[in-house]
């Protein structure tokens, strides 16, 4: 009687004679905080912590801690993250409820749509190396501060 035994390989286990597989890079997690106390009558920030991470997969955990909606649009350029320029803005700027007073989304590479106060969105983006602004690009808010600089590096 021949006997035959059959030996179980699990993921991830490498068997010998084949290649062993790669680990996967993790997630980078950066906490975003976006933040007003008076609305369009006041300044307004966004921070994010870390500012830099690896290449690769990076999650973006928005949280909206000001009076009025806002979002989190990443941009991949070379200018300044204080630098952009402001379209439809005018000399004064022109107040405007959508469509004016914003930086051109040309160069987004990712976003998390409308953040209600109060609320937390995420987005997970592969990100390349390079230099990125995150910007809400609601009417105004760019200019009143909501930006910040973010490096990928290699």
């Amino acid at each position: 009687m021949l006997t035959v035994a059959v030996v179980g390989v699990g993921a991830g286990t490498a068997v010998a004679g084949s290649p062993a597989k790669k680990a996967k890079k993790p997630t980078t997690v950066v906490t975003v905080t976006l933040g007003d106390t008076a609305g369009l009558s006041g300044p307004m920030t966004l921070t994010a912590s870390p500012a830099t991470a690896p290449a690769g997969k990076v999650k973006f955990v928005v949280t909206n801690s000001g009076t009025i909606i806002h979002e989190m649009i990443v941009l991949k350029t070379k200018t300044a993250f204080d630098q952009l320029p402001v379209v439809d803005s005018g000399d004064p700027p022109v107040r405007a409820a959508s469509g004016a007073n914003k930086v051109d989304e040309g160069k987004s590479v990712g976003e998390t749509g409308d953040v209600a106060k109060g609320k937390t969105k995420s987005v997970t983006l592969k990100l390349k190396k390079g230099s990125y602004v995150l910007v809400c690009n609601k009417a105004e808010h760019y200019g009143l501060g909501m930006r910040a600089a973010f490096t990928v590096t290699k």
